[in-house]
C-alpha cells in the first residue's frame, strides 16, 4: 500500500513535503481503522512515520532556509550595493597630518591647547606606545611606514581604503591630542571639525583612549596601599615635608584632603537609585574624591567612590586605605610616619589634625600654623587640576561610570606633568599665566558654574569594615590609634617650643604691598 501511494501519487507531491506527510498520516489511520493488525501493517506504519518524519523536516529545512535569506542574507547584499554606490559619490576628505599640525602652533600656544608643553607630550605618545603596543598606538610614523611600503597590496589594506576616502588614518598622537584637549575643556564637535571626522567617532576615541591607554594599569597607576608598604617612597617625602617645615612636620608622609567633583545628577541607567546622596550642600551633584599628595603635589593615593553628600572623614573612612590604615597602624607609627589632614578628618595615629580653636600665641596655634603650612601642598594641587584641565569647570556629562574614569586619568596625567617638570617654580608661573586666562574667560561668560569646592555633609561613624556605628564606644584599634595620634600632637608641640618657633606675628608679603592698599 506504501509503494501505491508513492508510485500512485501526483506528481507535485514531490514538491511538497507537508502534502506528502498528509498523505502517509491518512494512510496511518486507514489501517488503524482497519480491524485487522498484523506485522505487516505494524511494519508499514513504521515506516510511514519515519518518512513522513523526513518529510517534515525538510519542510521546516526549506522554510528556514528561505527565512535566513529573506532576514540576512538579502538585506546584507543590498547594504553592500548601497554602501559601495556612497562610496562613489562621497566627498573626499583632506586631513592635515599631526606634525604639520604641530609645528603650525608655537610653545604657549600647544600649552595652551593640550595643557603640556611639546617635550612632555612628545613623552607622553612614547610611554602609551611602549605600553599599549606600536600596533595598539598606530603613531604617525607608523602609519607612513604601513603607506610607503613597496609590499603593500593597497587593494586589500584598510589604511589605503583611508587614504582614498577620509584622508588617511588618525594616527595615535592625534587621538591623544584630542582627548587631551576634551579634557583641557573642549568639545567634541570643535574636535571633530578640526581633524575633519564625525561626532561620533570622536566620541568614541574619547572613551577609548581614556579607559585603555590612559586607565592601564601601567600608566601611573595610584596605589595607597602600596605607597605605604615602599619604605623608599616614604622616606622621600617625609625628607620633602621635613625640609619645607623646618625640621617641624617630621614624618610626614602625606596631605589628606577632599575634593567635590561637579556632575551631572546621576540616572538608575548609573545603577543610582537615591540620585539625593550625590547632592552636596553647595547646590549642585558632585563625586567626592578623597586624595593624598607629597610636597611637590604628587597624586599618592584617590579614592573616587563615594557621594557627594558624604562629608570627607566619612569619605575617607570607607576608602581601602583608611582599612588598611587601621590594621597595620603600629607598624607605620613604629617607622615615624603620618598623614596630615584638615579638622573635617579624625585624628588617628596615622593621621594627625590640627587643633580646634586654640588661641592665638599658644604652643597650639604654633603647631596648626606648621601643619596647615604643610597640608597647603594637597589644597594647591586641586587647585592647579581644577584649573588645568577645563573639564572641571562645568559638571561632568557624561555616564557614573565615566565620569570617575576622568577623574582618574585626569590625576594620572597630572603625576606625569609633575615627573616631567624640570624646573617646578617656573613650569609653575607658566602654567598659572597660560591656564588663568582660559579659567577666568570661561567663568566671565558661564557665572553660573563659578563653584567652590565642597566636603559634604556630617561625618557617619563606621568600623573598620565600613559598618555604620549607631552609637556607643569607639571600635578598640580605633580608639587606641586615636590616643596614640594625641599623644604625637603633644609631642610635636613640644618640639616646636624647644626650637623657639612661633606662628609669624606679620605676613611679609602683604606689608610688602602695602602700598597698594590705598589705590
Amino acid at each position: 500500500m506504501l509503494c501505491t501511494i508513492f508510485f500512485e501519487a501526483p506528481p507535485n507531491l514531490a514538491l511538497h513535503p507537508a502534502a506528502a506527510a498528509a498523505a502517509l498520516a491518512s494512510v496511518g489511520s486507514s489501517i488503524i481503522m482497519s480491524s485487522s493488525i498484523t506485522n505487516a501493517n505494524i511494519a508499514v506504519l513504521m515506516t510511514a512515520a519515519a518518512v513522513g518524519l523526513f518529510l517534515l523536516l525538510e519542510a521546516n529545512r526549506r522554510a528556514l532556509e528561505k527565512a535566513v535569506l529573506a532576514t540576512l542574507v538579502i538585506p546584507s547584499i543590498k547594504r553592500r550595493r548601497l554602501n559601495s554606490i556612497r562610496a562613489e559619490h562621497r566627498r573626499s576628505r583632506k586631513r592635515r597630518t599631526w606634525s604639520v599640525f604641530r609645528d603650525d602652533l608655537s610653545d604657549r600656544q600647544f600649552r595652551r591647547y593640550f595643557r603640556m608643553s611639546k617635550d612632555v607630550f612628545l613623552n607622553l605618545c612614547r610611554r602609551i606606545e611602549d605600553i599599549v603596543g606600536a600596533h595598539e598606538f598606530k603613531s604617525e610614523e607608523y602609519l607612513d611606514n604601513i603607506i610607503s611600503n613597496p609590499h603593500t597590496d593597497p587593494s586589500n589594506n584598510i589604511y589605503f581604503a583611508h587614504e582614498r576616502t577620509t584622508g588617511g588614518a588618525l594616527s595615535g598622537e592625534v587621538k591623544l591630542a584630542a582627548t587631551l584637549r576634551i579634557l583641557g575643556g573642549g568639545t567634541y564637535m570643535d574636535m571633530a571639525l578640526l581633524y575633519n571626522t564625525s561626532f561620533n567617532h570622536m566620541h568614541k576615541i574619547f572613551g577609548y583612549v581614556v579607559e585603555r591607554w590612559l586607565r592601564h594599569p601601567s600608566f601611573y597607576n595610584i596605589d595607597g596601599v602600596a605607597y605605604c608598604s615602599d619604605d623608599t617612597k616614604m622616606r622621600q617625602v617625609a625628607l620633602e615635608f621635613a625640609r619645607g617645615s623646618q625640621g617641624v612636620i617630621n614624618g610626614c608622609i602625606g596631605a589628606l584632603d577632599g575634593w567635590v567633583v561637579k556632575i551631572r545628577k546621576p540616572k538608575r541607567s548609573d545603577g543610582v537609585r537615591n540620585a539625593a546622596s550625590f547632592y552636596s550642600r553647595k547646590g549642585y551633584f558632585g563625586i567626592n574624591v578623597q586624595a593624598i599628595v607629597d610636597k611637590r603635589k604628587r597624586v599618592l593615593f584617590r579614592s573616587i567612590m563615594s557621594r557627594g553628600a558624604e562629608h570627607d572623614s566619612t569619605a575617607f573612612k570607607n576608602s581601602a586605605l583608611h582599612k588598611w590604615l587601621l590594621r597595620h597602624w603600629r607598624q607605620i607609627a613604629q617607622k615615624g610616619y603620618y598623614f596630615i589632614g584638615d579638622s573635617a578628618y579624625s585624628l588617628k595615629s596615622f593621621l594627625l589634625t590640627p587643633f580646634d580653636n586654640a588661641m592665638h600665641g599658644t604652643a597650639e596655634d604654633n603647631y596648626n600654623f606648621f601643619h596647615s603650612s604643610s597640608r597647603i601642598s594637597v589644597e594647591c594641587a586641586f587647585g592647579e587640576m581644577d584649573l588645568r584641565w577645563g573639564i572641571f569647570w562645568k559638571p561632568l556629562q557624561y555616564s557614573l561610570r565615566l565620569n570617575c574614569a576622568i577623574i582618574d586619568v585626569c590625576m594620572r596625567l597630572h603625576n606625569f606633568i609633575v615627573d616631567h617638570r624640570t624646573d617646578s617654580n617656573r613650569m609653575d608661573a607658566i602654567d598659572r599665566e597660560v591656564f588663568d586666562d582660559d579659567c577666568r574667560r570661561f567663568f566671565a561668560v558661564n557665572p553660573e558654574f563659578n563653584e567652590g569646592v565642597d566636603g559634604g555633609e556630617d561625618d557617619i561613624r563606621r568600623d573598620e569594615h565600613g559598618n555604620m556605628l549607631r552609637g556607643g564606644r569607639p571600635p578598640t584599634a580605633e580608639k587606641s590609634s586615636s590616643d596614640y595620634g594625641k599623644e604625637w600632637r603633644r609631642l610635636l608641640c613640644e618640639e616646636i617650643a624647644r626650637q623657639n618657633l612661633i606662628r609669624p606675628p606679620t605676613n611679609y608679603y602683604r606689608d610688602r604691598n602695602r602700598m597698594f592698599d590705598d589705590y
